[in-house]
C-alpha cells in the first residue's frame, strides 16, 4: 500500500502527471481496491459502512449473508434489521452520536438472531459522519449458554429429587413393616371387616406410593439411550396400567385409539416410557379430578404422532411458550418444569420434538411427534 507521505506528493502532482502516470496510478489504486475488498470478503464477521442515517453505503459478503443483502446497493437503511438502532439513527435525535457503541440487540430480519453489535465513528475528518458497524451472530452462543443452564437447572432438580424419593422411601418401608406386623396381631383375634378393609387400603396405597417414587427415580436418571424399532402401543399401555390406580381414584378416564396399520419407528422404550408417563402426570395434574384423557396414534406422511388430549383447563399462550422454553418450563406457578423437561429431552433424543395446542377452559393436546424412518431414508437420499 502506498504510505500517506507519498500517496500526498501523488495528490500535490496530479495536475502533473501525464497519461501514462495516470493510467498506472488509477490501476494501482483498482488493485488495492480489489484487494482491500477480497480481505473484507474473506472475514466472517459481517461489517458495514453507514452514513449519520443510518443508510448502508458498503457491506462485506458476511454482512450480505447475516442479512440477506443484494449483491446492488441501493443505500438500505440499518434499522430496519436492528429495530434497537432507530433512535441512534434518528435524525430527530440530533446529530450528536458516541464514537463508540457495543450491545448485544435482535436481529429481525431475514431470520430472528442475536447479534453483538459494535459501532465506531469513522475515523479521518469528513464533512458528514459515517460509521464502521460490525456485526457478529451470537445466536448459537446464547443457545449453547442457555442449554448449559438449562443442563446445571436439570442436574440440581434430579439430584433434589433423588434425595426427597429417598428420604421418603425410609418411613414408606417403615410404615410398610408396621402395617405387616398390625395385621399379624390383628388375625389372632376377632375384628370387624371395616377393620381389615382399611387396613388393606392403607397397604395399597403405600404400595402405589412406593411405585411412584420408583418410576419418578427412573424418570430423572435415564439410562444410556437403546434405539430400537418397537410398537409404541405396548408402552403406552405399561405406563397406563402404573397410573391407573390414580387415574381411578381421582375418576379420570383414558381412550386410547390407536391406528393401524402404523409404520414402525425406532424408539428406546425406558425413554419413552418416562416421556408419556410425564405427559400423562402434566394431563392429571390440568384435570385435577373428574374428567378425560383421549389417547391417539396417528401418522401422516412424515411422523408418527401421539397425540395427548385432556379436559383441563387448558393453559395460555404464554404459558405453553414457557413449557417450550429454555428460560421456564413450568406452566404451574408452583412447579419445577422437569416433567416438560424431560419429555423435550426424551423427543430430542429420537430426532422428534413436542407441540401444543390448548384453549382457555376447554383442555388441551400435547402432540409426540416421531419422524418416520422413510422420512429418514429420503432424507438421507438427499445428502449423498
Amino acid at each position: 500500500m502506498i504510505k500517506k507521505s507519498v500517496r500526498d506528493k501523488l495528490y500535490a502532482r496530479l495536475d502533473k502527471l501525464n497519461k501514462v502516470e495516470l493510467s498506472n496510478l488509477l490501476q494501482y489504486f483498482d488493485r488495492e481496491r480489489n484487494l482491500l475488498d477480497a480481505i473484507f470478503n474473506l472475514l466472517q464477521e459481517s461489517i458495514l459502512l453507514v452514513d449519520a442515517k443510518g443508510r448502508i453505503e458498503f457491506f462485506n459478503k458476511a454482512a450480505s449473508r447475516l442479512l440477506n443483502l443484494p449483491k446492488d446497493n441501493k443505500q438500505f437503511i440499518l434499522w430496519h434489521w436492528l429495530p434497537s438502532l432507530k433512535n441512534f439513527f434518528d435524525p430527530a435525535c440530533g446529530d450528536l452520536h458516541p464514537d463508540v457503541w457495543a450491545k448485544e440487540a435482535e436481529l429481525v430480519y431475514p431470520e430472528k438472531k442475536q447479534v453483538r453489535l459494535h459501532i465506531q465513528l469513522f475515523p479521518g475528518h469528513i464533512q458528514e459522519q459515517r460509521f464502521i458497524v460490525l456485526l457478529q451472530d451470537i445466536t448459537q452462543e446464547i443457545q449453547e449458554k442457555e442449554e448449559q443452564l438449562v443442563q446445571e437447572r436439570f442436574d440440581s432438580i434430579v439430584q433434589l429429587a433423588s434425595e426427597v424419593a429417598h428420604e421418603l422411601g425410609n418411613p414408606l418401608n417403615s410404615m410398610a413393616i408396621h402395617l405387616q406386623l398390625i395385621q399379624r396381631a390383628l388375625s389372632k383375634i376377632s375384628v370387624s371387616e371395616k377393620v381389615t378393609h382399611s387396613l388393606k387400603i392403607c397397604q395399597d396405597e403405600i404400595a402405589r406410593l412406593d411405585e411412584i417414587i420408583r418410576h419418578f427415580l427412573k424418570a430423572v436418571q435415564p439410562k444410556e439411550l437403546t434405539l430400537k424399532k418397537e410398537p409404541i402401543q405396548p408402552v403406552i399401555e405399561n405406563v397406563l396400567s402404573v397410573l391407573r390406580p390414580q387415574l381411578e381414584n381421582l375418576n379420570i378416564t383414558v381412550k386410547l385409539n390407536i391406528s393401524n396399520p402404523l409404520s414402525p419407528v425406532f424408539i428406546d422404550k425406558a425413554r419413552l416410557h418416562q416421556a408419556i408417563f410425564n405427559v400423562l402426570k402434566n394431563c392429571i395434574e390440568a384435570i385435577g379430578t373428574k374428567g378425560w384423557i383421549h389417547i391417539s396414534c396417528l401418522q401422516d406422511e412424515q411422523y408418527l404422532i401421539l397425540a395427548f388430549a385432556d379436559s383441563g383447563t387448558g393453559i395460555t399462550g404464554e404459558q405453553a411458550a414457557s413449557m417450550l422454553s429454555s428460560q421456564n418450563h413450568t406452566s404451574k406457578p408452583d412447579g419445577h418444569g422437569i416433567g416438560m423437561l424431560i419429555v423435550r429431552r426424551v423427543m430430542r433424543e429420537h430426532n422428534g420434538f413436542v407441540e401444543i395446542e390448548s384453549k382457555k377452559n376447554m383442555g388441551s393436546i400435547i402432540y409426540l411427534k416421531f419422524p418416520l424412518l422413510t422420512q429418514s431414508l429420503k432424507k438421507l437420499k438427499c445428502e449423498q
